[in-house]
């Protein structure tokens, strides 16, 4: 998946996050105050995503390396779980 719109378009960066995604369906821990979009990249294992709870097999499935564009979204519905093995997620928030 590639990035489609440079990050300046997305606002100021408000701050990041590294985050496990293991067996439990977890959504982003430190969502920073007002907050309106977010860059999320994947590391080494598939994951899927969903508005709501994901399972191993029910969700948008992410490549490994894949990059995933939140804008204009509740970032604190967007849940991730690995497929098979845990993999590491970076997210960048953006915001005014």
């Amino acid at each position: 998946m590639a990035i489609r719109r440079a990050a300046s378009e997305m606002g100021r960066k408000l701050g990041d996050e590294s985050l496990v995604v293991a067996g439990t369906a977890i959504g982003l821990a430190s969502i920073a105050t007002n907050a309106v979009a977010a860059m999320i990249t994947n590391g080494a294992e598939p994951i899927r995503v969903r508005w709501g709870t994901p399972t191993s097999s029910v969700g948008h499935y992410l490549n490994p390396y894949s990059t995933l564009e939140l804008v204009n979204d509740d970032l604190s519905v967007v849940k991730f779980i690995r497929i098979s093995s845990s993999s590491t997620i970076f997210v960048t928030y953006f915001g005014a």
